[in-house]
């Protein structure tokens, strides 16, 4: 979702963009294609003492001299992660390969200068199902070996299973979108996810309310939890090539 400049940032959010933007016009020049602001710092509610801005710098060319220039730049925005640093030619040709990080991007933006990228950008199918399905077969295998790490301790188990959903959360999403489904609030997500792709819903409720505090479980119960949750997701990675295309997965500007 694209956001409409600065004026619902707070004042101070909007001072620091701007400060930003400015400097790194200073810097770049006619190199300097497009600044885009995406993620939580879009949002009117952040705070820019606890947060941290994300930003898409595009470029005509990005060589050492910039790449100095921004380090020494880059020491006065210390509550600035790394730039997503690209040039309009790998925009192009990087959507096929990294499908669920524009779609991440598209998310919620601003265009703080320049061309807006983002907008109209096309996802096929079959590229983010690819990836989609890759990245939960990762996760998958990571799963069952962390799991080996954290039978011995009731905690460990907990936190495996919480930050292992919480990790997921991402790419159930993107796979909504894979069927053209409007991604509902992570709470209400599990129920319309599970149903669509035929999975049982009850270890991820289980592990949802752990994670907010409502749950309690034995350690045994923590177990056979992990056991559940685990055959859910191999089910799911078996299910990916049978998803039915959208065709293509876009954004629609608001």
């Amino acid at each position: 979702m694209k956001e409409e400049g600065l004026s619902h940032l707070t004042k101070r959010a909007r001072n620091r963009v701007e400060r930003y933007r400015d400097m790194l016009k200073e810097i770049t020049g006619k190199n300097l294609v497009s600044l885009i602001l995406y993620g939580n710092a879009t949002l009117s509610h952040f705070d820019p003492t606890t947060g941290k801005f994300n930003f898409l710098i595009v470029l005509k060319e990005i060589d050492v001299d910039f790449l100095r220039n921004y380090a020494r730049m880059m020491k006065r925005f210390r509550n600035t992660s790394s730039p997503l640093l690209l040039t309009p030619d790998m925009i192009k040709s990087s959507l096929d390969i990294f499908p669920i990080e524009f779609l991440s991007l598209k998310d919620s933006y601003i265009v703080i200068y320049g061309k807006d990228f983002l907008e109209g950008i096309d996802i096929r199918f079959e590229d983010l199902r690819y990836e989609i399905e890759q990245q939960i077969k990762r996760r998958l295998f990571n799963l069952q070996k962390e799991f080996l790490f954290s039978i011995a301790r009731k905690a460990d188990l907990e936190q495996l299973l919480t930050t292992s959903l919480i990790s997921f959360v991402p790419l159930f999403k993107n796979i909504l979108r894979l069927i053209n489904i409007e991604c509902p609030l992570e709470g209400t997500m599990f129920r319309e996810f599970c149903d669509d792709l035929h999975l049982n819903p009850e270890p991820f409720f289980a592990i949802w309310s752990i994670k907010t505090g409502r749950g309690r479980f034995t350690k045994e119960a923590l177990i056979k939890l992990f056991g559940e949750f685990l055959k859910e997701i191999e089910t799911l990675a078996s299910s990916l090539d049978r998803v039915t295309p959208a065709n293509t997965c876009r954004h629609e500007k608001t």
